[in-house]
């Protein structure tokens, strides 16, 4: 990944090919970078393929189940190795954090906001995630799929790209970003370098998307900058919101992956300039040229491309299936299958599902087996199924939390039935379902799946989202002024608004963040009466702050702490944030309110004393009432699951 720097030569770009500096239209100078995913880098650069061993103490360590092999590549945040299994010979890549960097909390938390944001969209045009972990003292580090082959940089840098073969690569990286949008990532360093291909199903170019190391959540970091004020992005790809500080969504993806298009058409860039400023002026206020002025592209093509890089995100594709749509009208691209964002919940689902003013997906039809010791095996509807774990309805007694249970998988698209040990990390009573508009039941976390069956969960998660929803025909008046008066009626608080517990899973905040934009966007674009514009205005500002507070681990610790909110805290932990982080909060949190910390401590003595005595509920309450004094106490939290696990009928 290129990181902005504030040292770049006043009379150079930052090169897209070579990773260097000097002036726009000057031949490259400095040797291609090694790759930071499978091969080491072209042939002409064999210095950069092995570095010295005795240089790197990493080489030869032992990271969980792999071994450290050989340097791929540095980046601003991170350096990446190859790491074999030492007995059965699997290989993945591992991404280190550079340890000058791990006294931060904030680069900690922006370095594993690589691998959550990955990690929630599961596409298999994105680079897998394997693993999060760190490296005692300071080396924080996740494992990531190896990927042998080479990027469209690469292909670019080898000369004119066949027109299928690009429409192709274009088509893959649409489908892939429109179901990151889905999830609210948008990656915001799209360039040829950060498209990897890869020879897989009969393909040549297969690509696979890398290094979301500066995307964001939709909604957890607004501007283009960063808090030093360096520009975030690779110069020659960034859309002109980014180059102004402005709001940053899917449609800054849009613009960027334009840019690919139209270097793919061309061979060049649309926008040149001798200095960065320049560059990013061009993108500002020059109007790009026509791709057929520099080489034969066809109309359609050129249609899409410069209405990718328009310069309003208004005027722009919305969202990726439509820049997708639009290419698929190019008569040399290849056949293929709509791209077809994922299916929303039907109604009553999930806290996210509220009624949509215009949808009615279907329920995937996926059929599950569970076994939960010493009951009989039963056949359950699965609500949901991601890589990581489901959600099974019950409408009848649940197993106990934190149990091991077995879930057999099966459907049309399976090879073979696949079986998944799992722990019951959820429940949901038919109380709480009426009360957050979901599905009773309980969710299920997969326990260390075989690589077989996490591959087989992935495809088939991915076939059950291609599901297409089935259009509804649009709500009365009435009916939609009743809706937008019944949220106008929720309360002011995040969870509140979204209809979500304080516990809600990030997925659910995802979903319930989506649906709603969605239904007042629509409502606000075709109005039913004069008033609702205005109306679904003003609510999908009241959406912007929910999203705002509750759209990533980092910005839901800091909310969920200041409200006491220790239910929200602890998701946020289990999502991945490093402890250093939330210690430096914690310490924060407490200079601003120290009363909070005797109060803790108080509470923390009396649950001590009702554990001992047996008085369980009492215990529970001070746990819960320490938890809400201080909820970023990570010892406390430990204390609290502990005793709920020993005690579960407290």
């Amino acid at each position: 990944m290129q990181e902005p720097s504030s040292t770049t030569p006043t009379e150079a770009i930052t090169c897209a090919r070579c990773g260097g500096h000097h002036a726009a239209g000057a031949p490259c100078a400095a040797p291609a970078r090694t790759l930071a995913f499978g091969s080491d880098g072209p042939a002409d650069a064999p210095e950069l393929r092995q570095p010295a061993p005795q240089a790197d103490p990493l080489i030869g360590s032992q990271v969980g189940s792999f071994r450290i092999v050989r340097l791929l590549g540095r980046g601003g945040m991170g350096t990446v190795y190859l790491a074999e299994h030492p007995v059965i010979g699997s290989r993945v890549a591992v991404k280190f954090l550079h340890e000058s960097m791990a006294q931060d909390p904030a680069v900690v938390s922006r370095f594993y906001d690589e691998a959550r944001a990955v990690n929630l969209i599961g596409h298999e045009n994105i680079v897998g995630i394997y693993d999060l972990s760190l490296l005692p003292p300071s080396r924080y580090y996740f494992v990531m799929e190896y990927l042998e082959g080479d990027t469209l940089q690469a292909l670019l840098r080898a000369g004119p790209v066949e027109p299928r073969a690009a429409l192709e690569v274009l088509l893959q990286a649409c489908d892939a970003l429109q179901c990151a949008h889905d999830h609210g990532v948008v990656h915001r360093d799209l360039k040829p370098e950060n498209v990897f291909l890869v020879r897989r199903r009969g393909k040549a170019h297969f690509v696979k998307l890398v290094d979301f190391g500066i995307a964001k959540l939709r909604g957890a970091g607004r501007t283009a900058r960063t808090q030093a004020g360096f520009i975030v992005g690779t110069p020659e790809y960034m859309a002109p919101e980014q180059c102004d500080d402005g709001a940053i969504d899917a449609r800054t993806d849009v613009y960027a992956l334009g840019v690919i298009a139209f270097e793919l058409a061309t061979g060049r860039l649309p926008f040149q300039g001798k200095t960065v400023t320049q560059l990013l002026l061009s993108h500002l206020r020059e109007k790009p040229p026509r791709p057929s002025g520099i080489a034969p592209v066809d109309p359609a093509l050129e249609r899409a491309i410069l209405r990718a890089l328009e310069k309003d995100p208004a005027a722009r594709f919305q969202d990726m299936a439509s820049f997708a749509d639009a290419l698929r009208a190019v008569p040399s691209a290849a056949p293929r299958t709509a791209a077809i964002p994922i299916a929303p919940q039907a109604p009553g689902t999930s806290a996210a599902a509220a009624p949509a003013l215009g949808a009615t997906p279907a329920a995937p039809p996926l059929s599950v087996e569970v076994v939960v010791p010493g009951a009989a095996p039963a056949r359950m509807p699965a609500v949901e199924l991601t890589r990581g774990g489901l959600f099974l309805r019950a409408d009848g007694a649940l197993p106990p939390l934190r149990a091991r249970v077995k879930v057999v998988l099966a459907h049309p698209s399976l090879r073979a039935e696949v079986e998944v040990e799992g722990e019951v990390v959820r429940h949901v009573s038919p109380a709480e379902a009426a009360s957050w508009r979901m599905t009773p039941g309980f969710a299920v976390q997969f326990v260390s799946p075989s690589p077989a069956a996490r591959a087989a969960i992935g495809e088939l998660a991915d076939e059950l989202r291609r599901d297409t929803p089935v259009p509804a025909a649009p709500p009365s008046p009435p009916a939609a002024d009743e809706r937008l008066a019944a949220l106008e009626a929720r309360g002011d608080g995040p969870y509140a608004f979204l209809a979500l517990p304080p516990d809600a899973e990030f997925a659910e905040v995802r979903r319930a963040l989506r649906a709603l934009r969605e239904e007042l966007e629509a409502l606000r674009a075709r109005p039913l009466a004069a008033s609702h514009p205005a109306r679904a205005t003003a609510l999908l500002a009241r959406l912007e702050a929910a999203q705002d507070a509750l759209g990533s681990p980092t910005a839901r610790l800091a909310h969920d702490a200041r409200t006491g909110n220790h239910l929200g805290v602890a998701r946020c932990v289990a999502a991945g944030l490093p402890a250093p982080l939330v210690e430096a909060r914690r310490q924060a949190l407490l200079a601003e309110r120290p009363e909070r910390a005797a109060e803790a401590q108080r509470q923390l003595a009396r649950a001590e004393v009702a554990r001992k005595l047996g008085n369980g509920a009492a215990a529970l309450q001070a746990y819960e009432a320490a938890l809400a004094a201080d909820p970023l106490d990570l010892e406390a939290h430990a204390a609290y699951a502990a005793f709920r696990r020993s005690a579960p009928s407290a």
